[in-house]
């Protein structure tokens, strides 16, 4: 059946081509596409015709007198997988379109191929979607999981590593990224990929997330944050979905790719609710949040691990100010750097004082 939607598309496509008018007829005879929009839903007994001869109809003068709806040009049936879907009709004197007639033609059965090809595309792309989520959350019972799976020639018996992925533009995602057949990658949301790897070596896998990362960072013309759970068997999927989800939270321009394997103090951190995590960042750093300078300062002193050296270099400072900054820091927030407990509090009153503003 030819969707009116999908006419209508296909005479913008060609419309360019000649400067005759066009029609677009369905089944039942009914024009539902028309460069004159007077013609469309009227009937077209020229049209019903070339459907049912399954050929080419001429339409004359003294055809427009007996035939209802019908002007002077040519009407030709449309195929798709042998099976007459409509008609296209150019208006004008047959001698006139008969020359370019069947290239029309071809041109509309090319368009209607390649829509039905796309609509398949976007038809399995979305059942595997559903299967994945359903999957991964454990939407239905593993006896369903299994039988969906082999109607996809998915594989269940592969272990599995998820990877998610994060894009901060509205940039459609349509590039091509280096998998493995078994590999799976499903759209997760509008700025969210995910990817289920089959097995590989941790040097591989290392490699590919970071080739695809670097692909989507050059489509995209965006940063692209890749949180990546461990490996796991399939039954036990969603553990490996919750660290990849996990890794990418802590994901940062710094460091856009986090494999939870990598994970220790981050971990513990991402257990705390956030309403404690901003309790605790501003009963930690209260005296200096309005302190930009202050902030930014302690900020880079921990990014250089503690190295005053690196610290002023990085904020082109020289090192008696970054004393004093320092200095300044352990004044206001009445904790010293030097030791231990009051260095771990400050470190992680940034940490969530980040993520806070960031949420």
């Amino acid at each position: 059946m030819l969707k009116t939607s999908l006419a209508k598309k296909i005479m913008r496509e060609i419309k360019d081509f000649i400067k005759e008018d066009l029609i677009m007829v369905d089944t039942e005879g009914t024009i539902i596409a028309s460069t004159d929009s007077k013609r469309v839903g009227t009937f077209h007994e020229g049209a019903l015709f070339a459907m049912k001869e399954n050929q080419m109809r001429v339409i004359t003068k003294a055809d427009e007198q007996i035939l209802q709806g019908v002007r002077a040009g040519i009407n030709l049936p449309i195929l798709h997988q042998q099976k007459v879907v409509g008609v296209i009709g150019i208006t004008g004197s047959p001698e006139t379109v008969l020359p370019y007639g069947e290239l029309i033609k071809k041109m509309t059965e090319l368009l209607i191929q390649e829509n039905h090809y796309q609509d398949q595309f976007e038809w399995e792309a979305r059942t595997l979607e559903t299967f994945v989520f359903d999957w991964l959350l454990a939407k239905e019972s593993l006896t369903s999981i299994e039988k969906r799976a082999e109607l996809l020639g998915i594989n269940l018996q592969l272990p599995r590593q998820v990877a998610l992925m994060e894009w901060q533009n509205e940039s459609a995602i349509a590039t091509e990224l280096a998998l493995n057949p078994d590999d799976i990658i499903v759209r997760w949301g509008e700025k969210r990929m995910i990817l289920l790897l089959a097995p590989s070596d941790e040097e591989s896998t290392t490699r590919k997330i970071s080739s695809i990362h670097q692909k989507l960072e050059n489509h995209t013309q965006a940063p692209v944050f890749l949180g990546v759970g461990q490996n796991t068997s399939s039954t036990n999927i969603q553990s490996s979905y919750q660290e990849a989800e996990r890794a990418l939270k802590t994901c940062t321009p710094e460091k856009p790719i986090v494999f939870d394997s990598d994970l220790r103090l981050e971990i513990m951190l991402q257990a705390i609710p956030l309403t404690e995590k901003t309790a605790f960042s501003s009963r930690i750093l209260k005296s200096v949040l309005e302190e930009n300078e202050l902030l930014e300062t302690l900020k880079t002193y921990f990014k250089s691990h503690l190295s005053l050296k690196d610290t002023a270099m990085m904020l082109h400072i020289h090192i008696n100010t970054l004393h004093y900054r320092l200095r300044k820091i352990e004044s206001l927030t009445n904790l010293q750097l030097k030791n231990v407990d009051d260095l771990t509090a400050l470190n992680v009153s940034l940490h969530f004082l980040e993520e806070t503003t960031k949420n």
